[in-house]
Formats: C-alpha cells, structure tokens, sequence
C-alpha cells in the first residue's frame, strides 16, 4: 500500500504542466499524500521486527547530484523552484530507503511492481475512451502521458516475465503480462516497447527457462506475434504514428536540446553544474519555437547537475550494471530492470528528479549496494541472524 502511495506521489498529475516554482492545489495534494507515505514507512519501520540493513551509498550520490543542481539553481536565480523539487526527492528518497530497510528485498521489489503496475492499468482504463481520437493510450485519471503510462506498465511487465521464468506459469499471470504488453504497445511508445523487449530477451538470458510451461508459451506466442508483426498495421502505425511527421520531429528536437546543451562554454559555471532541477525546457534558436522541452535524463541532468551531476550519475549507474552482473541472487531480477530503466533514460527524463525512473533507479541500487547484498540479515524474537547467501532466493516479486 505504501508503494502505492509513494508512485502516487511522483507521478505527473497534469501532463501537459511543467512545475516550475508556485503552490497550487496539485502542489499541495502531492505533498500531502508524500508526507502521509513517509509516516506510514517511519511507523513501519519502528513497529517491525525486521531489520534489513542496506547500503546507503547510492542514495549518497544522488543526494550530491540534487545538491549541486540546487547550487546551481541558486546561483541562476531560480532556487526556490529547485528547492522545493530537492525537499520532494529527499522526502520520497527518506520512504523509500525506510521501506527497503524494513522489508525483504523480493517483497519491496514486489510492492513497488505491483504498485506501478496498479497506476498502470488505472491510467489506461480512464484514458481508453480517448484513444481512438488520440491514437495512443494516456490516463486521464491521474492525468499521464502516454510515454508516462508505457514507463508504468513496462517495469512491471519485464518483473512479472521474470517471476514466470523463476517459478511457473500460471494464467493469471500471463493474462497480466498480455494486459501490460498490451498497454505499453498502445501507448505508442517507441523507446519503451524497444526497451521492454531488449529487457525480456536479458531476463531470458539470465533466468534460463525452468518450467516446460514457458516453453509451450512461447511455442504458442511466436507465431501470434509474427502475425501480428506481418499481417497487421501495427507495427508500421508504432513506426510512424499512423504516417505523420511525428517520428522525426520528435527526434530531432531532442537532438536540438542536446546540442544546445553540450555547445555550453567550458568556462561557464552552468556547464559544470547546471541551472536547476526545475529546468525541464532550454531556449533554442530554431524556426517556429524558441523552447524545448528536456526529453531526455542525460540532456536534462547536463542541464540541470551540468557535467559533474551527470558524470556521478553515469558513474552510479555503470556501478550497477557490473554489481547486477556480479551478483549471483540478484542478477536475474534486476539485470532486465537495470536495462529497461537504462534504455529508456535515452529518450525519457527523471532519473534525478520526483519522478517513477528516480524511484526505480533508487530500488535497484539500494538493492544492489554491498551491505543490502552480502549482508541481508534479518532478527526475530529466538531467531539467529541469517546470512542470505545460504538461503536461496526462491520467489522475485513475493
């Protein structure tokens, strides 16, 4: 339930609205319910008998990258708007580090899942009265995107394949994977659909097939998608959304922000260390706009964090893909999710910022860090402390 909250509490509420300082009543809402989530995870945290000790590390780094945006908010003059979004990262950073240290690491992982999953399915039933008009899926309650909705339903897609791979198929659980394909599909996200099946084929890799089951699956699957893929127009509608322009202006105005950004001078401040995390647009010099929109985590964080924001982050992410390879317990769950998430950091922003991909990026790491690895003891009353390298991982998700 707290996992439901925390997403509730970082996804948009209005998908057309940038945040970029004030107070309204969305602003209010989302703090209200951020703070009530953080009191229920400190109420959870004293009252448990179980204590899981987890790295602190990764939240360290990127507690430095959202400080050294806020320094350069202050020193652009829009601080007070950085500020605020520093507070909201800290508060959901504080719950959910809270949240990991009071549950095992299958069943936080598993809450945080389902919970985007729930938002997910939500947003795409309230928004599937406007999709034949729009022509790809968005949530109207909450207010998502449609790239917002592909990123809610893609994680948890990719997590539930590998539950199927490392315990048995049952058919609820692939009628829920068919479910969240379907949503990421019409939801018209290119990078997210290419993200999640890049993703599912790693969590093949990894997780091997155990069940013959999953076999007669994909016996069954295969010739459905090549159907699909050859003797329907979706695909080609994926591709170029239905013949228009869409494909390569959408590309090249994410190039235009790039450029933008890396043509900073070397011996300006702001290359170094940004403008804010409230920049979410940067002035271009182009024909018909002056404005565009950071789509982008790496164009967002050089230009929020500048170059050293943005090397910590690399460097914190390089970090997790050698530690998710090293580890033998957790490599086939988080791996896939470590890809996606990577992917889709290409083409979408939020890594560092009170948003879903921050709250995945914070997850695996944690996950990921030494002490939560090697050292995942729990206590109960007349219980030895158990070292989570002799007890094998038998359920992903819980």
């Amino acid at each position: 339930m707290l996992f439901v909250l925390v997403i509730l509490s970082v996804i948009p509420w209005r998908s057309d609205t940038i945040y970029q300082g004030g107070v309204d009543a969305v602003v209010i809402g989302k703090a209200v319910i951020a703070l009530i989530t953080l009191a229920g995870a400190v109420t959870l945290s004293v009252h448990t008998k179980v204590r899981i000790p987890i790295g602190l590390g990764p939240a360290g780094v990127l507690c430095g990258v959202a400080v050294i945006a806020l320094l350069g908010a202050v020193v652009a003059g829009n601080g007070l708007a950085t500020l605020v979004l520093v507070v909201r990262i800290m508060i959901a950073m504080t719950t959910v580090l809270l949240l990991l240290s009071s549950v095992r690491w299958e069943f936080a992982l598993g809450g945080l899942m389902g919970a985007m999953a729930l938002w997910a399915v939500v947003a795409a039933a309230t928004g599937v009265a406007s999709f034949p008009e729009k022509g790809r899926l968005g949530g109207n309650i909450p207010e998502i995107h449609p790239n917002e909705v592909a990123g809610l339903a893609g994680a948890p897609l990719v997590a539930l394949v590998v539950w199927i791979l490392r315990t048995r198929t049952r058919p609820w659980r692939v009628a829920l994977a068919i479910l969240l394909f379907t949503i990421v599909v019409a939801s018209g996200s290119r990078t997210a659909l290419l993200g999640v099946i890049i993703a599912i084929v790693v969590a093949f890799i990894v997780n091997g097939v155990h069940d013959r089951a999953v076999v007669y699956l994909m016996l069954l699957t295969l010739p459905v998608a090549y159907a699909i893929a050859f003797f329907t127009g979706v695909i080609e509608g994926l591709v170029t959304r239905s013949g228009s322009t869409d494909a390569t202006s959408a590309l090249d105005a994410r190039f235009d922000a790039w450029r933008v950004v890396l043509a900073w001078d070397w011996q300006s401040w702001q290359k170094w260390i940004g403008l804010g995390l409230s920049v979410k647009k940067i002035q271009v010099d182009i024909r018909w706009r002056d404005e565009q929109v950071l789509d982008s985590s790496w164009a967002s964080l050089l230009a929020q964090a500048g170059l050293i924001g943005t090397i910590l982050v690399a460097g914190l992410l390089v970090w997790c893909l050698i530690s998710a390879l090293a580890s033998s317990s957790r490599r086939g769950a988080l791996l896939p999710l470590l890809v996606l998430l990577v992917l889709r950091s290409t083409t979408e922003s939020g890594l560092v910022d009170s948003a879903v991909p921050f709250i995945l990026l914070l997850v695996i790491a944690t996950l990921l860090s030494h002490r939560s690895r090697h050292r995942e003891e729990f206590s109960r009353p007349g219980h030895e402390y158990e070292d989570s390298r002799r007890r094998p991982v038998e359920r992903v998700l819980g």
